[in-house]
């Protein structure tokens, strides 16, 4: 019975394929953070961030004094053969300022 176990597991394993590595949640979190509040600092230098607002799975509202940048994360496709963190760049919207 443990043999049959064990074989099945194996098989299943097998057929998984390969599996991606990804960063725990929190950290990743915190690279994807980073990387928007300097693309923003870069878009409205003029203005120091006062808050970042998450608005849902990858977009972001960020508060730069009288103005708002929302910032996107935009999933950037794995090489073939390498795990690893999820590789990403921020996209930005017109600011708006009043």
């Amino acid at each position: 019975m443990f043999a049959r176990s064990a074989v099945v597991c194996l098989a299943l394993l097998l057929a998984a394929g390969q599996a991606t590595a990804a960063l725990a949640p929190n950290f990743q979190r915190a690279r994807e953070l980073n990387a928007v509040i300097n693309a923003v600092a870069v878009a409205v230098p003029k203005h120091p961030i006062d808050k970042v607002i998450s608005q849902g799975r990858d977009r972001y509202a960020v508060v730069a004094r009288t103005c708002t940048v929302i910032a996107r994360i935009v999933g950037l496709p794995a090489k073939p053969g390498v795990v690893g963190l999820r590789e990403f760049e921020v996209e930005l919207d017109k600011p708006d300022c009043d």
